[in-house]
C-alpha cells in the first residue's frame, strides 16, 4: 500500500489558478477543499483538488440541441 503525495498549497493555486492568498482565506473560514494540517504544514489531497476542479465543471450543451425560438 503505497503513501498519497500530497499537494502544497503553492501546487494547489498553480493546478487551480487559485490564488495562494485564496486558499488562505478559505481555510480560516472553513470553506473551499478539504485540507490536511500537520503541525504547521498544510497539504491538500490530489482527489480533493480532483473532486473540486469536477464541481466547477459547466455544462455546454450542443447548439444543435438548442430550441429555435
Amino acid at each position: 500500500m503505497g503513501l498519497t503525495k500530497y499537494l502544497t498549497a503553492e501546487e494547489v493555486a498553480d493546478i487551480t489558478g487559485l490564488s495562494h492568498e485564496t486558499l488562505a482565506q478559505w481555510r480560516s473560514q472553513k470553506r473551499g477543499m478539504p485540507y490536511l494540517k500537520i503541525g504547521r504544514t498544510v497539504r491538500y489531497d490530489p482527489a480533493d483538488v480532483q473532486q473540486y476542479l469536477e464541481g466547477c465543471r459547466v455544462s455546454v450543451s450542443d447548439p444543435r440541441e438548442r430550441r429555435r425560438s
